[in-house]
């Protein structure tokens, strides 16, 4: 047995109208039901569960009410399947039992919102059933949020997708370009080099240098790019203990050899755990990017302390300054006039194995000079 109220299931839509479907063995109930919320709810009221389970898959209602005592199955084993086919429901028991006691752990398996014992007051039932359809469309709207939260979040994991493959291929183009470009390169430094030992006249000897010096640096360019490439393509660490004053020595004697002497001092600690290669490849880009900045013949002073479980590296050095963007990739952070003499990448590999470390880069000027800090923490 089925009736619905003259008003469509569309116009119902349209006006927000709450959707409520009451099953109860008995007509009279049904009909006093009807009547008493027909002004509040799009009703559908029926006398067999079974024909309510067919309703409830065909359509969804905000409230499902059922009577507790039925000759097909009880309320509680209607709304359990109920809730099976629309978990976001609200569900409310009416019952005449007089200790609910006897009922409650079936009531708890149908997951229902609220019992009403019978007979029940009119304006107690109206005010269950408002807030039950209130619980029903604060839980649709949670669930539409959520929904729209995955969509969100499957569109941000496709873009992260997408991004990475855009990386994976740039990273590839630069591997190939720079790969590419190191055969011309060799060919270059094998036969410069032979003709400082021909007769040349000045013009060609000035013409012979020029392309020496022209080789050297795109030597220097293929390097960096091949160095910041492997960095991207290969994240991983291989912590060890990195001897600190053996380093600093090794970087001296390096620098001595090209002209630019080194000032260094370690307190409080020789050794700290970290990917030893990385961490000596960062300090050298380091100290790439200070000579192209720095006056000639300038000395450069590096104060490596720690404290408690951090480990601090300053670079101190005269000459240009850095500006925020000095530390991102292709960022030369100089004056256009010396655009040529920076690649922007010495400082953009600095921070990668900085930031692998979960670490710190910073810089300030003070005075004349400027501070580069690398800032580590103990894994």
């Amino acid at each position: 047995m089925l009736s619905k109220p003259e008003t469509t299931t569309e116009i119902s839509r349209q006006n927000q109208i709450p959707r409520l479907l009451i099953v109860d063995d008995e007509k009279d109930n049904l009909e006093a039901l009807r009547r008493l919320l027909r002004s509040q709810y799009e009703i559908s009221v029926t006398t067999s569960p079974f024909e309510a389970l067919k309703l409830v898959q065909q359509e969804e209602f905000n409230v499902i009410v059922s009577d507790q005592r039925m000759p097909e199955m009880t309320g509680v084993e209607f709304l359990e399947k109920a809730k099976n086919v629309r978990p976001s429901s609200t569900r409310i028991l009416l019952t005449g039992y007089t200790d609910i006691d006897s009922v409650i752990g079936a009531i708890n398996r149908g997951n229902i919102y609220r019992y009403v014992a019978k007979p029940w007051d009119p304006e107690d039932l109206k005010l269950t059933l408002k807030q039950a359809n209130e619980a029903f469309l604060l839980r649709r709207e949670i669930e539409q949020k959520n929904e729209a939260l995955e969509r969100s979040n499957a569109e941000l994991r496709a873009a992260l997708e997408d991004l990475r493959e855009l990386d994976r291929a740039k990273a590839r183009f630069l591997s190939l370009v720079s790969h590419e470009l190191n055969t011309p390169l060799t060919i270059l430094g094998s036969f410069v080099p032979l003709l400082k030992d021909k007769s040349l006249s000045e013009e060609m000897k000035k013409s012979a240098a020029a392309i020496s010096k022209a080789t050297d640096r795109l030597s220097e360019i293929v390097k960096e790019v091949l160095t910041f490439v492997r960095l991207e393509s290969q994240p991983d660490l291989k912590i060890e203990d990195l001897d600190l004053e053996a380093l600093f020595t090794k970087l001296e004697t390096d620098w001595s050899s090209r002209g630019r002497k080194i000032d260094w001092k370690v307190e409080g600690i020789s050794k700290w755990s970290c990917d030893t290669t990385k961490m000596e490849l960062a300090l050298r880009c380091l100290l790439e990017d200070a000579h192209m900045r720095a006056p000639a013949q300038s000395p450069f002073q590096i104060q490596c302390k720690s404290k408690g479980k951090s480990l601090s590296i300053t670079l101190s050095r005269e000459g240009e300054p850095l500006s925020a963007d000095a530390f991102k990739p292709l960022e030369t952070a100089s004056s256009e006039l010396h655009h040529h003499k920076n690649l922007g990448l010495n400082l953009a590999t600095c921070k990668w194995v900085v930031d692998a470390h979960r670490g710190e880069i910073t810089a300030q000027k003070e005075n004349k000079k400027t501070l580069i800090t690398l800032m580590l923490h103990q894994r």
